[in-house]
């Protein structure tokens, strides 16, 4: 007989994504645990269950940040997720925001900025320092950190793999949405490293206006950076 699967409950012949609230985040949750509807089919819900898993992750590593507002982050990660599963995560991300993108009208006037790919190349080789780093992710790392993906400290080893993870997500993605310029919406998934494509996670929800809490003005700006149009070929 099958093994249970784990997080997935089934109640009266429905399916669920169930995970249990810490005691300590009760209060401020309002429910010892969460759940998610998965319809009435095995094989959808299994399907559903990992995203529907991710997002209830999400919900209590917000309140998990409300309860230690102001405090830095202590102890080792909730819901660790290794450097490719962030990249991953960061990359199917990028491609849903541009989905989004496209239905603005402004889109088209916005290119790709082909300085930040030339630093995303120096950083995904390695040649980038911290600093540099931070400008490029910087923001997308802390967002991980708040969803309780990772607890690697800034400069460590371990942080820089990280970064150049995403780094290299990112200019995957820039790939993508050349292409996509171009009519061609058959790539997917990253083409730059296999490692990327061994354990697929489903992308954290989308918050406020985005996914990173910006307009879609403000997130046209980061995307493309407002600066002259170029393409992206990273072979």
């Amino acid at each position: 007989m099958a093994g249970k699967v784990r997080h997935l409950i089934n109640r009266n012949g429905r399916y669920h994504a169930r995970l249990v609230v810490p005691k300590e985040l009760r209060g401020i949750v309002g429910k010892t645990e969460l759940r998610a509807p998965l319809g009435g089919d095995y094989r959808q819900a299994l399907r559903l269950l990992p995203g529907a898993v991710a997002q209830l992750q999400h919900q209590i590593a917000l309140a998990e940040r409300k309860a230690g507002a102001g405090r830095p982050q202590t102890g080792p990660a909730r819901y660790p997720l290794a450097p490719d599963q962030i990249a991953m995560n960061h990359y199917m991300q990028r491609l849903a925001f541009d989905d989004e993108l496209r239905n603005d009208p402004r889109w088209p006037s916005v290119g790709i900025n082909d300085i930040l790919v030339k630093q995303l190349r120096e950083a995904i080789a390695g040649r980038a320092n911290d600093d540099e780093l931070v400008d490029l992710v910087g923001e997308q790392i802390e967002r991980f950190r708040a969803a309780g993906n990772l607890d690697a400290l800034h400069g460590s080893t371990e942080w820089r793999g990280i970064a150049r993870a995403l780094c290299s997500a990112e200019l995957e993605a820039l790939e993508r949405v050349s292409e996509r310029d171009e009519g061609d919406f058959t790539g997917p998934l990253p083409r730059r490293s296999s490692a990327m494509h061994s354990r697929l996670t489903p992308p954290l929800p989308l918050l406020a206006s985005n996914a990173y809490g910006q307009t879609t003005c403000e997130a046209v700006y980061r995307w493309g950076q407002c600066a002259t149009a170029g393409s992206v070929r990273a072979r």
